[in-house]
């Protein structure tokens, strides 16, 4: 048997699998003459060995480590199951009593079900996956299972035996038919994630992002003769999603533990990994390594190749460690790094800022024309992914207003802004709605809409093509990521009307009514409708709440897969007072005491906030419900149930409510998270 040095960190999760230490020792289980319904038993051998990849310190200094010959050699643990099928039926084996260590005999679990003999001594072949519980059915020589999107703590790190470095392996009975030896071999890769020196607080969940976009979580089905694994995705066949995904999210993790465990595909990595932490506190942390991981091609007797993952490349099963350090060097709020990159970018509940560019370092600082207190790069820092930007309808520079009072911040300066935090922060995405202001001078110039104003804002915009997702509120959330999402209130053109930016414009009416989000420039091809609300026209907080709960209940009505609606939804009042502070406290406060909100299940769309993360206005519990109501829905209802929670220990809930381009990504955690 080869070296099995790469058992250290099962060990170390109580995963402990065990090793034969030669054949010889199998051999000397094996009953001399089988009789007609003796039980079969299984031994066991750990064979493959994973690729180490060595231990990457996120704060800098780049290592590789041996691991401790100590751990060479593992026993099995009296919880580890196994599913075992003869290509017909399967059950499950457990170590026997008393019988664990490096040479273990399983038995059958499974209601008392087990295979026998026939009494002939004829030999059988049988087929084995490591963990059981990770198995959805049997077809012959091939298992169904899934490397989970959303994965469990206590599963991964703490309960031996459910969860594991997924292992197959196939053997034929010896003996006359009464035993049976399998040697596994690995067919995912494990990475494991170092917090011992994270100081940000307690930690809630971790999340490992393939910077390639290549898919590390999917639906596999695997052949134990052939050593074939396939990746499902939309292709009609068992279930028509997508189930593929570029991030694996560890959630419940245990703050007395610094090590988080992920198990990914075995799949090229050329462009690394991005690490985020999300404390207890809602806080995020983001460290991005871009060390290639899964160098090796595949060269086992245990998988000899991959197929079905977009632009993925097999490689053999590799173990990888990155130290994450403390919070001092990571970036931070980094939200979107948790979220599946196919789900549809309508579909995500994104805070965002109405009148974004009127913080205290603005020359609108004060009064009604003052709707936040942080400035364009701190309101993106801190996690709003949505801005509300209006140029002035007469300025040359393209001055952002907001009423009559100008702002002194340009769109240039805006657009900047968002250019430097997405070349930082190449995970997110920000959605940024602009439109003509200054009422003053609306009936200057020439006219609604004007013309020379409309080439102005694209002449601007043209500069920063390299970061505009086209289309982007129509597609998923992927190729959003690191570019703006831009929609237009109003006309914009290059001066002859043929040239395209990707972004969309609106024909402006009334709020709440459907405004078509049209493509190109010279055309009227719609690819979408906006649904906006902004009757601001009041002081009442109630009359508000009653208008965002008619665009909630609009959302609702059209269907929470629809891919065509995109909601945008504006928070503020102003009618008749200066003091804006005051009436945005009053509305976030009715918002945050409202149960249709707090309670809703699916997505908000955008939500344009006055005084965001402001904790006097309440901005700071706003953030935090918009955002956060990702988290409740994405996940939701796409489990597989945890052994310790609510549900079975195998198969998968599927829920009704699938994502807009009719796919899933299946995910594993608790039934309600």
């Amino acid at each position: 048997m080869k070296t099995t040095k790469y058992l250290y960190f099962l060990l170390a999760a109580g995963l402990t699998l065990g090793a034969c230490t030669n054949d010889t020792d199998v051999e000397e289980n094996v009953p001399a003459t089988p009789t007609e319904g003796t039980g079969i038993g299984f031994t066991t051998i750990v064979g493959d060995k994973l690729d180490d990849q060595g231990t990457e310190n996120l704060d800098g200094e780049q290592t590789r480590s041996t691991i401790n010959a100590d751990f060479e050699i593992a026993s099995w643990a009296t919880s580890d199951k196994i599913s075992v099928s003869d290509g017909v039926l399967n059950y499950t084996y457990q170590p026997k009593e008393n019988t664990t260590g490096s040479r273990c005999v399983f038995e059958a679990k499974t209601g008392g079900n087990s295979f026998t003999t026939d009494g002939t001594g004829s030999e059988a072949t049988f087929f084995a996956f490591y963990p059981a519980d990770a198995v959805q059915s049997w077809n012959g020589s091939t298992v169904s299972t899934m490397i989970y999107t959303e994965q469990d703590y206590t599963e991964n790190r703490e309960n031996s035996g459910v969860m594991g470095p997924y292992m197959a392996a196939q053997a034929t009975t010896t003996g006359g038919g009464a035993n049976a030896s399998f040697t596994f071999g690995h067919i995912c890769s494990v990475i494991d994630v170092n917090l011992s020196s994270f100081d940000g607080g307690e930690v809630e969940s971790v999340s490992l992002y393939a910077n390639s976009q290549v898919s590390i979580a999917g639906r596999m089905k695997f052949n134990t003769q052939t050593k074939v694994a396939t990746i499902s995705s939309n292709d009609a066949t068992d279930y028509s999603y997508s189930t593929q995904s570029e991030m694996v999210r560890v959630s419940k993790v245990n703050a007395t533990h610094p090590v988080v465990r992920f198990y990914v595909l075995p799949v090229k990595q050329t462009n690394g990994f991005t690490i985020t932490v999300r404390t207890t506190d809602g806080k995020y942390y983001t460290k991005t390594s871009t060390t290639s991981v899964g160098n090796t091609d595949a060269n086992s007797e245990y998988l000899s190749s991959v197929s079905g993952v977009t632009n993925g490349t097999v490689c053999l099963p590799y173990y990888k460690k990155y130290n994450f350090g403390s919070k001092s060097t990571a970036r931070t709020q980094n939200w979107m790094a948790m979220i599946p990159g196919n789900v549809k970018f309508n579909h995500l509940s994104i805070p965002g800022t109405h009148d974004a560019a009127t913080s205290s370092g603005s020359s609108g600082s004060t009064g009604a024309a003052k709707c936040q207190d942080y400035s364009i790069a701190e309101q993106l820092s801190m996690g709003c992914r949505a801005l509300d930007l209006r140029p002035g309808f007469n300025q040359s520079d393209l001055t952002i207003f907001h009423g009559v009072t100008s702002t002194g911040v340009t769109l240039a300066n805006a657009l900047d802004a968002v250019k430097t935090f997405l070349t930082n922060n190449p995970t997110e995405t920000v959605f940024i709605l602009i439109h003509e202001e200054d009422t003053r001078l609306i009936s200057w110039g020439d006219g609604p809409h004007q013309t020379s104003w409309a080439t102005r804002v694209w002449n601007c915009v043209n500069n920063y093509t390299d970061y505009i997702a086209t289309y982007g509120w129509k597609g998923n959330l992927n190729p959003c990521r690191g570019k703006m999402v831009i929609i237009f209130r109003d006309n914009y053109t290059d001066g002859d009307g043929t040239a395209d930016l990707g972004c969309g414009k609106v024909g402006w009416g009334s709020s709440f009514n459907d405004k078509s989000i049209m493509t190109g420039n010279g055309s009227n091809t719609a690819n979408g409708t906006l649904r906006y609300q902004d009757e601001y026209d009041t002081s009442s907080e109630t009359t508000k709440l009653g208008n965002l709960l008619t665009m909630l209940n609009d959302h609702i009505a059209v269907n929470e897969t629809n891919e065509g609606y995109t909601f945008v939804n504006n928070t503020n009042i102003a009618s008749g007072t200066t003091n804006v502070s005051s009436l945005a406290s009053k509305v976030n406060t009715a918002v945050l005491g409202s149960t249709a909100f707090t309670g809703h299940n699916g997505k908000f769309g955008i939500m344009m906030t006055d005084f965001l993360f402001s904790s006097s206005q309440k901005g700071d519990q706003m953030f935090e419900l918009i955002h956060q109501q990702n988290y409740k829905y994405v996940y939701k209802g796409r489990t597989r149930y945890t052994t310790s929670g609510e549900g079975t220990d195998t198969g998968i809930a599927i829920s009704g409510d699938e994502y807009a381009d009719d796919s899933q990504v299946y995910v594993k955690g608790e039934k309600n998270l």
